[in-house]
């Protein structure tokens, strides 16, 4: 996402020739007149700088705040907040757009006038609050959906809030001549860290989702009132400057250079920006699918690609091109080496030399993944903003420039969102742009008369002359060291696909992978089924175990006693299973049952119908329901299930929303009376248990804790699993092998911890 404070000042004609905010030079070399400034200039530029302020904040802080309230809507998964993304930058598009067009053809005077009609206008879409009927039935055409639900929410008010930098900037150097608006490109990008960063520790745990929609709207109100502050000021001086236009400003406008936006330079502006954008979605994705979707992992990326952008149009002189590019190539090297099955073979040298240290005891830490996940993409950004702002063109030409900027973040943030799931089977896009990185890093190391004559007919005559031969040898070596790092990079544990994957596949809520398990033994040979780089499900080929429950759902585990105890108490039962996976649950089936799974991915539901077999040989009545558990339950009236199974949080992308307060009232409407709520609580990165243990109190609920192991020989067939059982049916409870399995979930938390749909925070709950 470009940032949309960085655009230039007016090219009206009733403006003065605009200055370069990026400019190192002091405003005091400028020529200036405070004395003959007026109390209406002052006035004029104190609000302009509190309204390009408040905007900043305001583009920042909606984009995790809305993000999150249509999270749940959209199955919670990383690929929500990627198109909410996409629609920010193509809005941001649109609003640079939009100031420069009126900036050419309306007076300063109609500009202000025109603006304020529309600020008016955007009032009517307050408070930013979805509205229920927005909600999804299904879930088919996500995408879409998303992008219908922020046009029709918050479209008009983000899209003027993205002009506003550019158009109010315009403004200032119109009405106050000789002043660079550098200190309120300084206040804009305050403001949108500060927005940024004040979400996750400061909002988020102090405020529900309807306050932050409400105080948001408040702000865009008082927003509004110094928009037409200054539409006022603006109106009664009609076009004429506050003080007066300096005689040198009329000189630069003549010897301000015209020739170097060419086609060329555009293509070269927008493709580096491009190069930003894409590393921030890609690396946000990555994060949100290997970690967890939360906003701080929306915030951070963003952030830190902010910040390059801050240093590098700020500071310029803080970005020395080659030691940020050798950084970039060291940065890259190091996290393509933690992803790459390459480390182990490094950990065997260590333990042969005695050394009590292993690359692999990092590889599922959240710290070290996040942390070279960023730090590559700070790096990345760093060295694609700072030759970008090398390359910027003369003062009279930064409108081209930043429209540039502003069309390469919608063509990264349009390449990830929509171009990459339907071109790559997996998250190709994370290696994609280590590579790409990688590229540029090597290219602006190389010396400048290589990279002129890079492909020009000298190389082929290098031989001929001591210094074509140098250039050849620095070629070769850049070559090569891009061929290691692409190697490296590419043939990385990305996806886990192998020889024995069966099926891989892609859409908007993630990728699936089938693969052949136990290959070497016929007797347990199966088919596991993948989340990303989570188990799912395994099921055996062999007909005489074919029907076994398996993985995290066998006789052993906890949901597998539960679903035990109701058919010996119950001549048949009812269950439904939010999370299909491959349907392991419905091994339990006996004539007279029902079992009724809820599933969002149509994905997943086609590889459990066609590549497994457990719905297909249930004995019970099974129904499948395509669309969010939660707003899919809200529909249906009751079912007076005997179990209801939550099986949608052993991934990594947790979707919080089903875990809330109101989540369990639904679930609660569904139950019996006697009936029992299983939540598979198992996860590597996060600790679900003070959440359940909140809700389970909440609803007065006693817990059962199961925690099951299997034993080092039982292989693919069982695995792991921890389940939260909550229920008021004292016969389960005091039953004796209940008894004898359960434990106390008291020993993996502090305190319990409530949820609710307007606050929930997994920050507190990490490992």
């Amino acid at each position: 996402m470009v940032n949309q404070n960085t655009f230039s000042t007016s090219t009206s004609e009733n403006a003065s020739v605009p200055s370069d905010p990026t400019s190192s030079q002091p405003a005091s070399n400028l020529i200036d007149n405070p004395e003959k400034d007026s109390k209406l200039a002052l006035l004029f530029a104190i609000w302009c700088a509190i309204a390009i302020l408040l905007s900043a904040f305001l583009v920042f802080q909606i984009q995790p705040v809305f993000s999150k309230m249509i999270l749940p809507w959209f199955g919670g998964g990383p690929a929500v907040w990627t198109a909410c993304m996409m629609f920010f930058q193509l809005t941001l598009l649109a609003g640079y757009a939009y100031a420069y067009s009126i900036n050419r053809l309306l007076s300063i005077r109609g500009q202000a006038i025109a603006h304020l009609v529309l600020v008016v206008a955007a009032l009517l879409f307050l408070p930013i609050i979805p509205a229920n009927s927005a909600k999804p039935i299904d879930g088919t055409y996500p995408t879409l959906r998303i992008l219908w639900v922020l046009i029709s929410t918050i479209g008009l008010p983000y899209f003027l809030l993205s002009a506003t930098a550019p158009l109010f900037q315009a403004w200032y150097a119109a009405k106050l001549p000789g002043r660079i608006p550098y200190r309120l490109y300084a206040l804009s990008n305050v403001g949108s860290l500060v927005a940024l960063l004040s979400f996750p520790f400061v909002i988020e745990p102090t405020m529900n989702s309807e306050l932050q929609a409400y105080a948001w709207s408040a702000g865009f109100i008082t927003f509004g009132i110094f928009t037409g502050l200054l539409t006022i000021v603006i109106y009664r001086t009609k076009n004429q400057p506050l003080i007066p236009v300096p005689e040198a400003l009329l000189t630069a406008s003549e010897e301000a250079s015209s020739t170097d936006a060419t086609p060329k330079n555009w293509l070269k502006w927008m493709s580096l920006s491009a190069i930003g954008s894409f590393a921030l979605l890609s690396i946000s994705n990555h994060l949100s699918q290997e970690l967890t979707v939360s906003p701080l992992m929306w915030v951070l990326p963003l952030s830190l690609y902010l910040i390059t952008f801050i240093i590098n149009f700020d500071r310029p002189q803080w970005y020395h091109r080659r030691a940020w590019a050798v950084a970039s190539i060291i940065g890259i090297f190091a996290f393509a080496f933690l992803k790459n099955e390459i480390y182990k073979t490094v950990d065997r040298w260590f333990d042969s030399a005695g050394i009590a240290f292993a690359v692999g005891d990092y590889e599922y830490d959240v710290i070290v993944q996040s942390g070279f996940s960023l730090l590559s993409l700070f790096l990345i950004c760093m060295i694609a903003h700072g030759e970008l702002v090398r390359i910027k063109p003369a003062a009279n030409r930064l409108t081209s420039f930043y429209m540039a900027m502003a069309t390469g973040g919608a063509v990264g943030g349009m390449t990830v969102a929509v171009l990459c799931p339907y071109l790559f089977k997996t998250f190709f896009e994370t290696p994609l742009t280590l590579v790409i990185g990688l590229a540029l890093a090597v290219y602006i190391i190389l010396p400048a008369s290589i990279k002129t004559n890079l492909f020009s007919p000298v190389i082929q005559k290098a031989a001929s002359t001591s210094a074509g031969l140098i250039r050849v040898g620095l070629i070769g070596a850049g070559l090569i060291l891009f061929g290691m790092g692409s190697a490296l990079i590419l043939y990385g544990t990305w996806s886990h696909a192998n020889a024995d994957t069966l099926i891989e596949t892609r859409n908007f809520y993630g990728t699936l992978r089938v693969d052949l398990e136990n290959s070497n033994n016929q007797e347990k040979l199966g088919h596991g089924l993948y989340h990303g780089n989570t188990f799912h499900g395994f099921q055996y080929i062999d007909k005489k175990l074919v029907n076994e429950p398996t993985t995290y759902y066998s006789r052993s585990s906890g949901v597998g006693n539960a679903i035990e105890f109701l058919k010996n108490h119950k001549k048949s039962i009812r269950v439904g299973i939010v999370g299909l996976g491959t349907g392991t649950t419905a091994a339990y089936g006996r004539p007279g049952d029902y079992f009724h799974f809820y599933e969002i991915n149509p994905a997943v539901i086609n590889i459990a119908k066609n590549t497994f077999s457990y719905l297909k040989n249930c004995l019970s009545t099974v129904d499948i329901t395509l669309a969010d558990a939660r707003i899919a339950m809200e529909r249906e009236g009751n079912q007076k299930y005997d179990l209801i199974v939550l099986d949608a949080f052993s991934g990594d992308g947790i979707p919080a929303h089903l875990l809330t307060i109101e989540a369990f009232d639904v679930y609660k409407k569904h139950l019996a009376a006697d009936g029992i709520i299983a939540v598979h609580v198992s996860n590597r990165y996060l600790n679900l248990f003070p959440v359940v243990a909140g809700t389970a109190n909440h609803h007065d609920f006693e817990m059962v804790y199961i925690e099951y192991i299997p034993s080092d020989e039982s292989g693919m067939e069982e695995s792991s699993s921890d389940w939260m059982l909550l229920t008021n049916n004292q016969d389960f409870i005091q039953d004796e092998l209940i008894q004898e399995l359960s434990q106390d979930p008291r020993q993996w938390y502090a305190l319990p911890i409530t949820w609710t749909d307007q606050y929930s925070n997994l920050i507190e709950v990490m490992k």
